[in-house]
């Protein structure tokens, strides 16, 4: 992450976990009623849950701004961790705060759902977590078959009935209901989150654009090349290093939408190239696709070209595995005059992709790549750094436990943290 984007990233937490619930906490103590002091610490657990339930909410409607503030692999880790956090919380509250009748029952019952997709979301919604925990990645794997990736999507948001129970729940308290400065800014929170929700889901153009799948073909054993043209007048604003979400309103099985990175830099021509792997059940469906057909296109997202502008750096080293190479090529496109050195590794041969690509990119005098199959060596990377650390920025792509492992191999040949970046790509 960049120097910059590290320190938005910390504000970012703070806000969400300390500055969002204040003014909660604030009108619920000044507001609460004598006699009920002993149950202030649990309602209090209930209330930041309900907070945080608000906020991954509002993060799943994938707002732009907040992807080009941190990106949106961070806004999911956040929307994550803190809806794990806010199940035990609930859980607190249940405990500290006893209730009965419906008061009790809306309550149990949103509970249940959130521990339920909770744990159904550890393993199927989450790969900042599968990629870091062998035995979800491995349940994962074997459970997908069964749950579809739009099954997933679907189960995901009952999430939102489950937060709506909450809200009928919190009215149904005599002591809360009484309480006029909570309230306010209980309802204004709530009905900006539903009225978000509901017109990211509801307006015009929700899941994107429409264009037209133009080619679809293989490049290499399980991968694909797709290309999509754009409508003239498209209001897409794509970047370089970019991804964009796609799906199919006509193909059953594939009308969620999924994101992939863009093989080449936006252009004139309004046409945007994608490779893709076969993975998982969207992926492979993809494959039997026929062109020309009608696909949605959502985006652009990316953080990489906001790192490079940000950081302006002397130089770029790039690091990248397999399929991660893709958001890159759309770099060295679009940032000729930028010295870049590349290394680049696959599992086979084939799997190398854009051998004529990388001939033109190396006509360039400041471009060099080294492209193998298997791993690098440490030492091969590290020859390769400036001697002045100041001039470079390092750029990671490809699977969660590479990236990590490169992460920790250039802090500790002392490059700044701030001046390595990787985009987890892993949900």
């Amino acid at each position: 992450m960049s120097k910059k984007h590290n320190y938005i990233l910390g504000i970012t937490w703070l806000v969400a976990v300390f500055v969002l619930p204040l003014p909660f906490l604030y009108t619920f103590v000044k507001g609460l009623q004598p006699g009920f002091e002993s149950q202030k610490l649990g309602i209090a657990n209930g209330i930041i849950a309900y907070v945080w339930m608000l906020l991954a909410i509002y993060i799943g409607t994938k707002p732009k701004w907040i992807d080009r503030l941190i990106g949106l692999p961070e806004a999911y880790k956040l929307h994550g961790i803190l809806s794990l956090v806010a199940i035990v919380l609930s859980f607190m509250h249940k405990s500290m705060s006893p209730s009965y009748g419906m008061i009790a029952l809306t309550g149990n019952v949103a509970f249940n759902i959130f521990l339920a997709l909770a744990l159904y979301s550890m393993i199927f919604m989450a790969g900042w977590l599968t990629t870091r925990i062998t035995i979800l990645g491995l349940i994962k794997r074997n459970l997908e078959k069964v749950f579809k990736h739009e099954i997933s999507v679907w189960l995901h948001r009952l999430n939102l009935l489950a937060t709506v129970l909450i809200f009928v729940h919190v009215q149904l308290i005599d002591y809360i209901r009484q309480n006029t400065a909570f309230l306010l800014v209980f309802y204004l929170s709530s009905i900006f989150v539903f009225a978000t929700y509901l017109w990211a889901k509801l307006k015009p153009a929700s899941q994107g654009i429409l264009a037209q799948l133009t080619a679809n073909q293989e490049i290499a054993p399980n991968i694909y090349e797709l290309r999509i043209q754009l409508p003239k007048k498209s209001r897409l604003q794509l970047r370089a290093g970019d991804y964009v979400f796609i799906s199919f309103p006509k193909i059953k099985g594939l009308l969620e939408p999924h994101p992939f990175s863009l093989v080449n830099a936006p252009s004139k021509t309004k046409e945007i190239v994608l490779a893709i792997r076969g993975d998982g059940d969207f992926t492979r469906r993809l494959q039997t696709i026929e062109a020309p057909t009608d696909i949605f296109v959502d985006g652009g997202y990316g953080m990489y070209q906001t790192v490079i502008d940000e950081q302006k750096p002397k130089e770029i080293l790039v690091v990248s595995g397999g399929i991660g190479i893709t958001p890159l090529l759309s770099l060295f496109e679009a940032n000729p005059n930028l010295k870049t050195t590349v290394f680049h590794g696959a599992e086979t041969q084939a799997a190398l992709l854009y051998s004529d690509k990388f001939k033109m990119f190396e006509q360039r005098s400041n471009f060099v790549a080294h492209r193998v199959v298997g791993r690098y060596e440490e030492k091969d990377v590290l020859t390769y750094l400036p001697e002045n650390l100041d001039d470079v920025t390092v750029l990671i792509s490809g699977p969660p436990a590479m990236g990590r492992y490169w992460i920790k191999v250039m802090k500790a040949n002392g490059v700044p943290r701030g001046q390595i970046f990787y985009e987890e790509f892993g949900w």
